[in-house]
């Protein structure tokens, strides 16, 4: 691959299809199938090959995964440490429901952010999973047993 305008490779992995294209100061990973561990070295590959080339913007098109792992948001977030160091700026284009719900559990939305129909958002954790430490500790309003403040009343009988 080299910086040429509208040239296009594609590699595939298992379970995985990655089509990358140059067009101006743009390259675009599109990505069809299941990102996991054993396909985690061809996805880093191409975004590897995406950044070497330089280009103003990586875009990686995540609208056709149908699994997303950790180990594929590893090497996204690894990319994306990447880029930064490079000066170029990453989006993920439309990513699919899969995607999204890791990028909220993992609290990453706001490191990773998306682009949809060439709108910059980033994908907003939903008021419940705010919490204020890591995950597993107790919300700063519960206490062990339910809300804090509520004082449990035992009434007599007779």
């Amino acid at each position: 691959m080299t910086g040429r305008t509208g040239r296009t490779a594609v590699l595939h992995a298992p379970d995985l299809r990655i089509e990358t294209r140059h067009t101006g100061g743009t390259v675009r990973c599109a990505l069809v199938g299941a990102l996991h561990q054993d396909n985690q070295h061809a996805f880093a590959l191409a975004l590897h090959r995406g950044l070497r080339a330089r280009p103003a913007r990586l875009c990686v098109d995540l609208r056709a995964v149908e699994l997303f792992t950790s180990s594929a948001l590893d090497t996204l977030l690894r990319a994306r440490q990447a880029a930064g160091v490079l000066g170029v700026a990453l989006a993920l284009g439309s990513p699919a429901p899969c995607v999204r719900r890791v990028l909220e559990i993992t609290r990453c939305a706001p490191y990773l952010p998306v682009e949809e129909a060439g709108v910059r958002t980033v994908v907003r954790p939903r008021p419940h999973a705010l919490r204020s430490g890591p995950p597993g500790t107790p919300r700063a309003d519960r206490g062990p047993v339910g809300p804090r403040g509520v004082v449990a009343v035992r009434r007599r009988r007779g």
